[in-house]
């Protein structure tokens, strides 16, 4: 195995997120290592940084935005160059936070927030209202790129309650590592996050999580590895090489026994950085009010492996791909199951873990938002995926 990769040496690019931990436990634990791979991990300031330095080659690999790597081969907010990816960094992780003030303003109109998810979005909106009849200006909601999980799951919880988007709502982009600054200095009223920021944010008493992205749409897609198509095609036993280390890295990192040393290589300044505090609690996955008098736990607040997280879903990039096109980013006549399986390469995935012995499923698509409870397909096991409110994907 040693001797047949193409490219031993890799640059590969991470954002200082807690779903970035395969790459890092993938070079603490030696799993690199153990398939010929002398990695150095990048650390990144912006999803942009990370888009350009894969598509001009100063990367080989990177922790991407699954839509940034979409919109990118689509040449939608970019050049067009073709990235393709065969692996998934898990699920969930997000969640949608809002200044101590605004979660003040909403407190009021709907009592007990933090421990109804599903009136989050009529509060916002019951705010949004009374904000207009009083003259204030639109609130500020930041999301970490245009083309991202987190820009589509703010717009869907928004639109759940009858929410203008586009002219009630002012949606402005900042990197994830700036977030907490940015509402600390009143710069937007909230934000849509990855782990740790979120969390932070509580920590710094800055800010309040108030719906986790688990709750808007179970068990969604996020971060997947992206590569060059071309990149891919030249160099497969190397891409397979690298999607066994983060597979067996994934399956360390949900070993309940390897969690505090998890969060121990986590903390480390050329990682993610925050205190402990912050990335423990983006694994326990707790809400809660600013004085503590209301938590709530989010069951599966971040998923790394169990239920197929790793697994590159076409069905999940058709649903981004429709969101796209939803608000605008994207033609409505492009064709969402190509651009999916022209970007997501899921039949090499399933190739190279099955090789390791593992059991997976044998179609690249599920039905989408459909289940409430676990389920299963090919006998394999699956988790929940209702979208908020229950309302299914339809």
């Amino acid at each position: 195995m040693l001797n047949t990769i193409e490219k031993s040496q890799l640059m590969i690019g991470f954002i200082p997120l807690t779903d970035s931990a395969p790459l890092i436990i993938a070079q603490e634990e030696g799993f690199f290592a153990d398939e010929g791979l002398e990695v150095t991990l990048s650390r990144e300031v912006s999803w942009s940084n990370i888009r350009d330095k894969l598509m001009f080659g100063a990367l080989d690999a990177a922790h991407m935005l699954a839509p940034m790597l979409l919109a990118s081969s689509q040449g939608v907010g970019s050049v067009k160059k073709p990235l393709v990816t065969a692996y998934s960094f898990g699920l969930n992780g997000n969640a949608i936070s809002v200044s101590n003030q605004i979660y003040a303003e909403l407190e009021k109109l709907e009592p007990q927030l933090i421990m109804q998810p599903q009136a989050t979005a009529v509060a916002m909106k019951k705010l949004v209202e009374q904000r207009k009849q009083q003259g204030d200006a639109p609130l500020r909601l930041a999301v970490v790129f245009p083309f991202s999980m987190h820009h589509y799951l703010l717009r869907f919880w928004l639109n759940s309650a009858g929410i203008d988007v586009d002219n009630d709502i002012q949606i402005l982009v900042v990197p994830p590592p700036s977030v907490v600054q940015a509402l600390e200095e009143d710069l937007i009223d909230g934000y849509c996050v990855g782990e740790p920021w979120n969390s932070h944010a509580l920590e710094k008493g800055v800010g309040v999580p108030l719906i986790s992205g688990y709750d808007i749409w179970n068990n969604a897609p996020e971060k997947v590895l992206g590569v060059r198509s071309q990149w891919a095609e030249a160099n497969p036993q190397t891409h397979a090489a690298l999607i066994r280390a983060l597979y067996r890295a994934s399956e360390w990192i949900s070993q309940p026994q390897n969690r505090d040393e998890v969060i121990e290589y986590l903390t480390a300044p050329e990682y993610i950085g925050a205190p402990k505090n912050s990335i423990m609690n983006a694994f326990a996955g707790k809400l809660m009010s600013p004085d503590g008098t209301q938590v709530r736990e989010v069951k599966r607040f971040t998923l790394p492996f169990r239920y197929q997280a790793n697994f590159p879903w076409q069905s999940h990039a058709v649903w981004i791909v429709e969101q796209m096109q939803a608000c605008g980013q994207l033609n409505e006549e492009m064709d969402a199951q190509a651009i999916a399986e022209q970007s997501y390469l899921t039949d090499f995935y399933r190739d190279t873990v099955q090789a390791l012995g593992v059991k997976l499923p044998d179609s690249n698509y599920k039905v989408e938002g459909q289940h409430a409870e676990p389920w299963s397909m090919d006998g394999i096991d699956l988790a929940e995926d209702m979208f908020y409110c229950g309302a299914s994907d339809s």
